[in-house]
């Protein structure tokens, strides 16, 4: 290859790995959410998607309609964190792949093309 087409793929390259590292730290969130009385638990992703729920034994003192209420309260919670946290990671991701895309592909002689 050229010098240019190996700057090429070599840009490529770190643009793909940044994309697989912002998947990766995406993954890997979770948040848990716990009401003060600790009756409720919950754990969600990235996309605040509930991926686990604990109830305590103070969530038999309470009605249907109360621990559903809390239950939703304590989700909403969670995933704007979670969101929050999400947020976060893609802002440094687009900052990161701006700054790659404005660094011009380099001749083997080191000139922008």
């Amino acid at each position: 290859m050229t010098g240019l087409a190996d700057s090429v793929v070599a840009r490529i390259s770190l643009q793909r790995d940044l994309l697989h590292g912002l998947n990766d730290h995406c993954e890997a969130i979770r948040v848990r959410a716990t009401t003060r009385n600790r009756a409720v638990s919950v754990e969600v992703d990235a996309m605040g998607a509930l991926t686990d729920l604990t109830l305590g034994s103070a969530a038999t003192q309470l009605s249907p309609n109360e621990l559903s209420e809390l239950i939703v309260n304590i989700g909403q919670t969670a995933a704007k964190a979670a969101l929050a946290r999400r947020d976060q990671l893609v802002a440094q991701f687009r900052l990161e792949f701006d700054r790659l895309r404005a660094d011009p592909p380099q001749e083997e002689n080191g000139n922008p093309t």
